[in-house]
């Protein structure tokens, strides 16, 4: 979801891509203007003096199915293998700069509102869960880079939205029948970015060496569940007064539903605005009816 955009606008750039993944006959059929697209284990081999800069979205889809011991290693491995891989070719070259992809799970897991945590902020989180403790691996496998000498920069992204893809569908899916509505209590704070936000922040961090670092990227805009359940039922022209019972999703979903859906945290952007970023979408409302306006 993300890449795909991000890869079309570096294109646009005129920038010389390597794309790297499972199946590099299908990275090339999709995007033949590239200068090379390659395997993981080919990438591994690959001559570090002809990169510049690395940018890494890879890891398996957190929501994709139940978290099962089995999946929680692949969520861990597709994170932690991928990102060595690129910290090996940034200690070959110190002038390599890494963009690694991270998450808001830095921060912890609150079913309540809070004081918004800002990139300094890691170490006021309390409490542990299994998406903080891989979010904390993840972020530390990129420390040789560090020490050797590269720039590294740590996405901290919030809940994409997207129509099409991420979250957004799966999380719409109740409000044509007229069962839309909050999780739980709504009142665990939804930090969220639009896709297209979220691209330009990619983008805006990559034109700016100087910010590296850990990197929160989510609109101003931070909201509840509850005014984010009211706002997705303007946008789709349907009620939000049909609740999800935390002992339903608890049931229906498991630790999967007690992190990503009946918690969440608040956090500050407060990189990319004192660095002059301007989000397009701060108004959760505004942005879903924009969404699916499209």
């Amino acid at each position: 979801m993300v890449g795909t955009r991000l890869v079309q606008r570096l294109h646009e750039k005129s920038c010389s891509l390597v794309l790297v993944g499972r199946t590099p006959q299908r990275l090339q059929q999709k995007f033949p203007f590239a200068a090379d697209c390659c395997s993981w284990e080919e990438f591994s081999a690959y001559s570090a003096e002809e990169l510049s800069v690395i940018i890494n979205m890879s890891g398996a889809n957190v929501s994709d199915q139940p978290w099962s011991d089995a999946y929680k290693q692949v969520m861990t491995d597709s994170r932690l293998d991928t990102t060595h891989i690129c910290v090996e070719a940034c200690k070959q070259n110190p002038q390599i700069r890494l963009i690694n992809a991270s998450a808001v799970s830095a921060y912890g897991f609150y079913d309540h509102d809070h004081e918004a945590f800002s990139e300094a902020d890691t170490d006021r989180r309390t409490g542990t869960c299994f998406l903080q403790e891989l979010i904390d691996q993840w972020e530390q496998a990129t420390e040789p880079a560090v020490e050797a000498g590269n720039r590294v920069a740590l996405l901290r992204i919030g809940v994409v939205f997207d129509r099409n893809e991420g979250a957004l569908p799966t999380m719409a899916t109740p409000f044509p029948y007229f069962l839309g509505g909050k999780s739980g209590t709504g009142k665990q704070i939804m930090s969220w970015v639009s896709l297209r936000d979220l691209v330009a922040a990619i983008e805006f961090i990559f034109d700016r060496p100087d910010l590296n670092g850990p990197i929160n990227i989510v609109s101003p805009g931070v909201c509840s569940n509850r005014v984010f359940a009211q706002s997705l039922g303007k946008a789709l022209g349907r009620p939000s007064f049909v609740p999800a019972p935390a002992f339903l999703i608890k049931a229906l979903m498991g630790q999967l539903g007690q992190e990503l859906v009946l918690t969440g945290q608040r956090v500050s952007p407060s990189k990319l605005l004192e660095a002059g970023f301007i989000f397009q979408d701060q108004d959760i409302e505004q942005c879903l009816r924009e969404i699916y306006r499209c």
